[in-house]
């Protein structure tokens, strides 16, 4: 239900904005990003995770309505994100497992703009992200006894600043907050795993 809430609003802002002859502008953006897993234990586990680095690729469309300089930013990228996690045993032992998470990654976000567009502009935007899994599902044998199986889609939601310069080159950073897990275990003890990630990129505006 909250899944459905939130594209029906998406698509509703991104049809106004639209309609607003609002000036378009279309690149192509790649970058960086360090993600942490997070998870939720079963009884008498220690799960652990340190940051990873990963990339994203893709192209990038800016919706601005001239003036007051509001619009939407939409994208669809090709993301790798790096999870690694380490469990320590009752005896002290430690057991260390890595995940590569390969997905399209769509975010569509409010934007705000102000400044100088021909030289130089601020810009805050946030709005949800629908992720869809292109990888293996199977995490293998992450650790000795647990099987976890990757979801076919993941629902975030993103915060992000940066720079415009020249209207052709955009810099930003941004951070996206896991609003669901990404994946779950598949024997009989609960556990599930979410993941946020910081972003840092650079785009090019045709």
């Amino acid at each position: 239900m909250k899944k459905r809430i939130v594209i029906i609003l998406t698509m509703l802002l991104t049809l106004g904005v639209g309609q607003s002859q609002a000036q378009l502008d279309f690149g192509v953006v790649a970058g960086m990003n360090l993600s942490k897993a997070n998870f939720k234990e079963p009884v008498g586990h220690n799960f652990r995770s340190s940051n990873r680095c990963g990339f994203f690729v893709g192209p990038k469309l800016e919706f601005t309505v001239p003036l007051i300089g509001i619009g939407v930013d939409v994208s669809a990228q090709y993301s790798r994100r790096y999870i690694n996690g380490s469990e320590t045993n009752e005896d002290g032992s430690v057991v260390e497992g890595n995940k590569s998470l390969q997905t399209i990654e769509v975010p569509v976000n409010l934007r705000y703009q102000f400044g100088l567009p021909s030289l130089v502009a601020c810009f805050v935007a946030t709005g949800p992200q629908f992720g869809f899994n292109v990888g293996s599902r199977n995490f293998g044998n992450f650790w000795d006894t647990e099987q976890y199986r990757v979801k076919r889609s993941i629902l975030s939601w993103n915060v992000g600043v940066g720079l415009k310069v020249l209207k052709h080159v955009e810099i930003g950073i941004g951070y996206n907050i896991a609003l669901s897990r990404f994946a779950k275990i598949t024997g009989t003890q609960s556990s599930s795993i979410k993941a946020n990630t910081f972003q840092g990129y650079v785009g090019y505006f045709f």
